[in-house]
């Protein structure tokens, strides 16, 4: 029986559409930039976790007038640099481990596991970085953060990887009108669930054995839907505020704020950052972060703008 997945998919989407014919099968350009920004920002998370020094660490690849959106983190390489030699000194032993890593055109996404003990999936930190890069150079930095819990509602840590493909038909082959697409449904169901809380979608578009890895919610579709209004609360506010996807896994960030917030204070509320995996027209499994959003940062930057204009470097 033929499934019903992408004509559905349509439906949701159909607004999105005619942009997406325009994209080449193989962008292959597009492709050589994104492996070599992976390549760059793999190469500073390695160094942050030498003994390299930080400034030299910092000249090599960031920007001298870096933006920051981290609220503890002064903007330009000096504040980046402080950063690292905190960071190192704060525990010493600690390891950074890379769990997900996507590149979607000039940003890299970096999930990654931070503690002194890596092999403990539930100890240290679950830390979301998101890098913007211009010709080599990292010019503006974004992260989300939150301690690791020691327990976990449905037996899952946040980190790990548990989906596998049926034997048949398998994985997709992840075009750049696929992955596109990926993009655009995740933008477009987290603003219609979590925003416009149209939580019928939830039997349309997520699988029945859904993967979950927030340590607060069990594993299946139905666990979800048991706890959804607590998560979008009647009178919450929602708003995505970055998206990005690469191959079948995407990510979505967003402002969260209670009832009767002002929408237009982005120093106010929840990020929180969401990644999926898409198969099938389906979400088959997510891990997240929540962050509270802080009246303040040392950088003078909210956590969801985007300043970063080529002509300033």
């Amino acid at each position: 029986m033929k499934s019903t997945r992408p004509t559905k998919y349509k439906v949701l989407f159909s607004g999105a559409l005619m942009a997406l014919a325009a994209l080449p099968a193989h962008a292959g350009h597009k492709e050589d930039v994104e492996r070599y920004n992976k390549a760059l920002v793999t190469h500073f998370l390695t160094a942050i976790g030498s003994t390299a020094d930080a400034d030299a660490v910092v000249r090599r690849q960031v920007a001298p007038h870096v933006i920051q959106h981290d609220p503890l983190v002064t903007s330009g390489r000096d504040g980046t640099a402080a950063w690292i030699r905190e960071l190192r000194a704060r525990s010493p032993a600690q390891a950074i481990s890379v769990k997900h890593l996507l590149s979607d055109g000039d940003l890299v996404f970096v999930h990654s596991h931070i503690s002194a003990t890596p092999a403990n999936d539930m100890s240290g930190t679950n830390r979301y970085d998101f890098y913007r890069l211009d010709k080599g150079w990292i010019v503006e930095h974004w992260a989300v953060q939150a301690k690791v819990h020691a327990t976990s509602a449905n037996g899952n840590s946040q980190f790990s990887n548990l989906y596998a493909y049926p034997a048949s038909p398998g994985p997709a082959v992840m075009t750049a009108q696929r992955t596109e697409m990926n993009r655009l449904m995740l933008t477009t169901l987290s603003d219609e669930v979590f925003g416009k809380k149209n939580f019928g979608l939830l039997d349309r578009m997520w699988g029945p054995n859904y993967i979950q890895h927030n340590p607060f919610v069990g594993n299946g579709r139905a666990a979800l839907a048991a706890v959804i209004q607590y998560i979008a609360a009647p009178g919450s506010m929602y708003r995505v505020v970055r998206a990005m996807a690469e191959g079948d896994l995407g990510v979505v960030c967003s402002q969260n704020q209670d009832e009767g917030s002002d929408p237009k204070n982005e120093f106010s509320g929840v990020t929180v950052c969401d990644m999926y995996r898409v198969a099938n027209f389906e979400l088959v499994e997510h891990w997240d972060v929540a962050q509270a959003v802080p009246t303040s940062s040392l950088n003078g930057n909210s956590m969801f703008s985007s300043l970063y204009r080529k002509a300033e470097r």
